[in-house]
């Protein structure tokens, strides 16, 4: 896949995750998984940590730094605007879950991409 269409599925991805943000807590069926809560976040990040690396023509181990501030602000960004949300709360566990996720994700991608290389 082209980077230009990694760029794209980034910012629809980006997106989608302030999206979400923005429904209400009623309007989200209670299954019980409100344990799973970080886990779900952390996989979300990895994800966006994931084509975040690919953005970048040629991913290289200095690049995780600058991912990490990205990860660090837009983490912040979507848990500030989910405390406008009726019925969601801003967390700074959430928070965390996010930046270990994007530190994951982003890493994980750039290991795999150097090895490829």
């Amino acid at each position: 896949m082209s980077i230009a269409n990694y760029r794209i599925l980034f910012g629809v991805y980006s997106v989608s995750i302030l999206a979400v943000s923005s429904i209400p807590g009623k309007s989200f069926p209670d299954i019980g998984l409100y344990t799973l809560d970080k886990v779900f976040h952390f996989i979300e990040y990895s994800i966006l940590g994931f084509f975040t690396v690919k953005c970048v023509r040629k991913p290289t181990w200095s690049w995780i730094p600058l991912i990490l501030i990205y990860g660090i602000l837009f983490a912040g960004l979507d848990e500030y605007w989910q405390s406008f949300i009726p019925g969601r709360l801003s967390s700074q566990f959430d928070m965390l879950a996010d930046i270990s996720g994007i530190i994951f994700g982003s890493v994980l991608t750039v290991w795999i991409s150097r090895e490829n290389d």
